[in-house]
C-alpha cells in the first residue's frame, strides 16, 4: 500500500455467535422467548455490524509470515464478552495473501428466557469458528484489493445449561458458533493525503450450510429423533442459506466502513472510523428446549446498525501495539408480535436508534504484531 502504510483486519469474518450490539428495551409478555438475555435479547443474533475494529498503521515487515493478535473486552448493562483472535498470514507473492483466524471465546450474563423467570447467570468460552481469507491487490498503484473469506463451523453452537432434567439450549451470545458457513466477499480501497490517509470497504456476507457426506441433520439421532418430518431442514447435503441444525437462521448482510488514518506525528498513528451493516432479511432463532423444533423470529433483530471507533498505533517497525475504542449505535429492536410471536412484520421496520442503550456498550481493544523467518 502506498507510503508503507498497511491496513490490517484482525479477521475478514465476524463471529456470528458473539453479537455484541443488540438492543435491551424490546417489548416483555410472557410468551416471548428469550427477552433480555445477557444484554442481548432473544439469542443476539440481531443482525449487528460488529465492533468494526480494524488496524489502521504502518504494520511490519521483513518476514515470511505475520501473526496479529487482538484481544477485544465487550462490556454492557448486563454482559460481557472477551474475546482472542490471533490471525496468521503469509505473502505467496508480493500483491496477494493468505491467512487463518483461530478465535477464542468467552462469554458471561444474565440469561432469561421468559419475562415470568428469574434471570440467571451463565458463563461460556472455548473455540469459536474458525475463518480462511485471501486478498490480491490490483491496480498499478495498489490502492484497491479484492478479499474473500470462509469461516467454517469449528464452534460449538447447542451448549446447554441446567438440571439432567431440564436442560436448556443458550442462546447464540453464549455459543461459540453458529453451526454455519459463512462466505464474506469484500472490497478495499485507499487513498492518501498529506498527512494521513482515507480508506473505504465495502462487503458482502453470505451464510450457508451443508453436510456434503453424510447429507443428515446433525441431531437427527438425537434432538429430533422422535419429529416425524422430513426435508430440507432434517435431511440435505447443502442449503444456500442460513439456517443451523438447530433452527436459527442467519440472513446475508451488506456492510462497510470509512476511516481516515492520521499520521502527522512521528512513531504514532491515530484513526477515526464509521461502520455499518446491514442484514437482508430478518434472523431466526431455535427453542431454548433441548428436543423441540420451533424456531420463531429474533424480536431483537436489528434492521440497521453502525460503530465509531477510535484507534492508535503505536507504530514500532518490528513490535507494533495497536489501542482501540469503539461505540456501537443501532436502531431500537422491533420486539415480537403479542398475538403472533412467528410475525417477521415488526422486525423487518427501520426504527429510530436507541437512544437509551447509546454508551451503555463499548468495546475495547489491544492488538500486537510480529512477523518471523
Amino acid at each position: 500500500m502506498k507510503k508503507n502504510l498497511l491496513v490490517e483486519s484482525c479477521s475478514l469474518v465476524a463471529l456470528v455467535a458473539v453479537a455484541f450490539y443488540a438492543g435491551f428495551n424490546s417489548p416483555v409478555t410472557p410468551a416471548t422467548p428469550w427477552q433480555s438475555i445477557g444484554g442481548c435479547g432473544a439469542g443476539g443474533s440481531g443482525g449487528g455490524s460488529g465492533d468494526g475494529i480494524k488496524w489502521i498503521g504502518q504494520g511490519v515487515s521483513g518476514g515470511y509470515l505475520e501473526a496479529e493478535v487482538f484481544t477485544k473486552y465487550n462490556v454492557g448493562q448486563n454482559f460481557s464478552a472477551l474475546s482472542v483472535n490471533p490471525h496468521f498470514s503469509i505473502k505467496p507473492t508480493w500483491d496477494t495473501k493468505l491467512g487463518v483466524s483461530i478465535p477464542l471465546v468467552s462469554h458471561q450474563g444474565e440469561v432469561q428466557y421468559r419475562s415470568n423467570q428469574a434471570p440467571t447467570d451463565r458463563s461460556t468460552g472455548g473455540l469459536g469458528d474458525i475463518s480462511f481469507d485471501f486478498s490480491k491487490t490490483i491496480g498499478s498503484g495498489g490502492a484497491a484489493s479484492l478479499s474473500a473469506s470462509l469461516t467454517i463451523p469449528t464452534g460449538q453452537y447447542d451448549i446447554k445449561r441446567g438440571t439432567d432434567n431440564s436442560k436448556e439450549i443458550l442462546p447464540s451470545s453464549f455459543q461459540k458458533g453458529s453451526g454455519l458457513y459463512s462466505l464474506t466477499l469484500g472490497w478495499d480501497y485507499s487513498r492518501d493525503t498529506d498527512k494521513g490517509i482515507w480508506l473505504y470497504s465495502l462487503s458482502y456476507t453470505h451464510p450457508f450450510a451443508m453436510h456434503l457426506f453424510s447429507g443428515k441433520n446433525e441431531f437427527n439421532d438425537s434432538y429430533w429423533k422422535n419429529i416425524k418430518k422430513h426435508g430440507d431442514r432434517f435431511k440435505y447435503r447443502f442449503k444456500p442459506y442460513g439456517e443451523n441444525d438447530l433452527g436459527a437462521f442467519t440472513p446475508p448482510s451488506v456492510g462497510g466502513s470509512v476511516a481516515y488514518g492520521y499520521r502527522g506525528r512521528t512513531g504514532i498513528v491515530q484513526s477515526f472510523g464509521l461502520n455499518f451493516s446491514v442484514p437482508l432479511g430478518v434472523a431466526w432463532i431455535p427453542s431454548e428446549t433441548e428436543g423441540v423444533y420451533d424456531p420463531k423470529p429474533d424480536p431483537d433483530h436489528q434492521a440497521w446498525s453502525f460503530s465509531l471507533v477510535y484507534g492508535i498505533e503505536f507504530s514500532n517497525p518490528d513490535f507494533p501495539v495497536f489501542l482501540a475504542l469503539s461505540l456501537p449505535i443501532h436502531d431500537k429492536a422491533g420486539g415480537a408480535n403479542a398475538k403472533n410471536e412467528y410475525d417477521e412484520s415488526p422486525m423487518k421496520k427501520w426504527n429510530a436508534p436507541d437512544w437509551k442503550d447509546l454508551g451503555q456498550q463499548w468495546t475495547i481493544a489491544v492488538g500486537v504484531k510480529g512477523s518471523f523467518f
